[in-house]
């Protein structure tokens, strides 16, 4: 299977007024286990300034855009090349974030964007939480040398995708994300928490955003808890699950 592995440094999170500054690109063989070509290059924002703070995170400055960074449509152009003659993209987070932006980034200069499965490491791994990436790299016995960088942070993606069977990687990919919603009494708010539920205050629920292959193992250890709780001091009680609907927005779940 061919990978394509990417990921953008941006001057902001609004995918549709802020700007990529840095992209890192792998084209990567799962069946010759070996890259096939790779790129990392500064972009020039595009009239959207380098804040401080991005700076600071990232490293770059609007001083080292201007000088070395690509046109924009050249470098997107450039980007399409690599990302066409994959099967999949994969990156970090990457279709919460670096996907909108490509495909933002391709409506502004009239190209098509690529109709491609995405893999997100953050969340179709088997048997892997998410978390940051470095955190990530950390848990699997390896270390991002220059996190906030597109390229290297590409190669961290790749080396976790590697630890895992593809096809079981590409399986979850393809499930869809749903939200559950526990149902439980006040004073058994450990028992929710134990199976990964968090409470959000806007919608007031207690939620879990998981793969729908994923929802028969969370269902059953909610209906049968055989967790130890606050150090045997309770008897984890079973709880109802129920799925919420459209009006509940996984985006707004993840980033309130």
């Amino acid at each position: 299977m061919i990978l394509f592995s990417t990921d953008l440094e941006t001057t902001g999170l609004d995918r549709l007024t802020d700007r990529p500054i840095e992209v890192g690109g792998i084209l990567y063989s799962t069946g010759q286990r070996r890259v096939l070509e790779s790129s990392g290059y500064l972009v020039k924002s595009d009239g959207v300034p380098v804040s401080p703070k991005i700076t600071s995170l990232t490293g770059i400055t609007q001083v080292a855009l201007d000088k070395y960074g690509y046109e924009p449509k050249d470098a997107l152009e450039s980007w399409l090349d690599l990302a066409n003659q994959a099967d999949a993209i994969v990156g970090q987070n990457i279709k919460r974030f670096d996907k909108p932006f490509f495909e933002n980034w391709c409506k502004r200069h009239g190209l098509v964007a690529p109709n491609k499965l995405y893999i997100d490491t953050r969340t179709d791994l088997p048997g892997v939480e998410g978390k940051h990436l470095g955190y990530m790299a950390a848990d699997a016995g390896f270390l991002n040398l220059f996190p906030h960088s597109a390229l290297s942070d590409c190669q961290t993606v790749l080396k976790l995708i590697e630890m895992h069977d593809i096809n079981k990687v590409v399986e979850r990919a393809q499930s869809p994300e749903v939200v559950m919603i526990a149902h439980q009494k006040f004073e058994n708010n450990a028992d929710a928490k134990a199976l990964k539920f968090g409470w959000n205050g806007d919608y007031k629920i207690w939620y879990r955003i998981t793969k729908q292959l994923d929802v028969d193992m969370i269902v059953k250890a909610a209906e049968n808890p055989n967790i130890a709780i606050d150090n045997g001091e309770r008897v984890p009680q079973p709880f109802n699950i129920s799925f919420a609907g459209p009006e509940i927005s996984i985006e707004k779940l993840m980033y309130s």
